[in-house]
């Protein structure tokens, strides 16, 4: 009898610590589709990634430390599933990340508790989650994804959201949550005779409310701008040292038949430059059909131009999802986007504009962007 208790009581022994360890998950998304159409007027064909939700593969992990309180830690990095390479961001903070491209979708460490969590770290800004609002539920092919990143806002649900070297609390308490966040942005020293580190921060709040088949949010954010050379030894600058503000607010209701979701959004300043305003709009249905769903949405937005002008980019989208099991997804879909009178010079890069594509492909600055009509298939597997 006293072996056994003498060996029960080293078991204990042994056992603690390892109830005291980390418990890690390895995550991810692997999500590739088959495109075919005109991508803003060019033809287009081939395989992509992304359709449904970005590819990822990520490490999270909690301790608990006792009373309640748990250590916490997320690790995450993008891909493209169709060349296999790490995903290339485009947003500020993505540049101004020297070195690989590790773990740029997230990667934060914090606590949490009864109170909620405090993490730093790279983060998402809580204008990333805006999916109960959309009937493609953020999407890359969503048109509310699609046009707010076109045309630079924050609140989206793509790298712009992305913030680095920021501090954030989430809470939730029964149908409210809360999220805030607050990002030093890149510069964090001061630089003589140059700008003051307090010229790029970011901060923006979230107040959500979720109760059975009602959801209803707003969100608000703003991005602090600084002017900056636009070329190496240049000494005209950027006119854009505004800060953008944001605000969305979005509700959706599932009347079992059928789920109606939308939202409403601004942008002022956008890009940092002065009188430079976007409003877009979007409303969509999710319909219930066997194991899948059809999803139609239709988003607007209206570019206010410091020079008095204006563009009304349009987009819409119709799409079936099939769940296939817990995990694996397939889809297939329509999306158009209609640009209106925007023109290739007024989308390249450049000071004084809305600036969203990197290169004009081979057209004329004065040439009106044609439609994208795209066409894609594709499957989306969670593990």
């Amino acid at each position: 009898m006293q072996k056994k208790l003498i060996a029960l009581a080293v078991a204990g022994l042994v056992a603690a610590p390892a109830m005291a360890q980390s418990n890690v998950t390895i995550y991810g998304v692997a999500d590739a589709y088959m495109k075919y159409g005109d991508f803003m007027g060019d033809d287009t064909m081939g395989v992509d990634s992304g359709g449904l939700a970005g590819s990822r593969i990520g490490f999270r992990g909690e301790e608990d430390l006792g009373s309640g309180l748990k250590a916490v830690f997320v690790l995450e990095q993008g891909f493209n599933i169709d060349t296999g390479k790490s995903t290339a961001m485009s947003g500020d903070d993505d540049r101004a990340n020297g070195g690989s491209q590790t773990f740029t979708r997230q990667a934060y460490v914090g606590l949490k508790g009864n109170f909620g969590q405090v993490a730093l770290g790279r983060q998402y800004a809580p204008g990333y989650f805006t999916g109960e609002y959309d009937a493609l539920l953020n999407a890359f092919v969503s048109p509310m994804s699609l046009l707010s990143n076109f045309a630079g806002l924050t609140i989206t649900p793509n790298a712009a959201a992305r913030w680095n070297n920021s501090v954030t609390y989430n809470g939730t308490f029964q149908s409210v949550s809360v999220a805030a966040i607050y990002s030093a942005g890149n510069q964090e020293v001061d630089v003589k005779g140059g700008p003051d580190y307090t010229d790029d921060d970011k901060y923006g709040i979230s107040l959500k409310y979720d109760n059975g088949p009602l959801k209803i949010g707003g969100i608000y954010q703003a991005v602090k701008f600084k002017s900056e050379p636009i070329g190496p030894g240049a000494f005209q600058k950027r006119a854009n040292d505004e800060t953008q503000k944001e605000w969305l607010i979005g509700a959706s209701y599932n009347f079992g038949m059928a789920t109606l979701a939308g939202s409403y959004q601004q942008g002022r300043d956008v890009l940092g430059i002065s009188d430079l305003d976007v409003d877009l709009w979007q409303v969509g249905v999710i319909v219930p059909v066997g194991a899948g769903n059809i999803h139609v949405a239709y988003a607007q937005t209206k570019l206010d131009y410091p020079d008095g002008g204006d563009d009304k980019p349009k987009a819409f989208t119709v799409a079936y999802t099939h769940a296939f099991s817990k995990r694996t997804t397939g889809y297939v879909g329509y999306t158009k986007v209609d640009y209106d009178d925007l023109t290739w010079g007024a989308v390249g890069p450049g000071p004084n504009g809305l600036k969203r594509v990197s290169s004009m492909n081979g057209h004329e600055a004065t040439e009106k962007v044609d439609d994208t009509d795209l066409f894609y298939v594709g499957i989306n597997h969670k593990f």
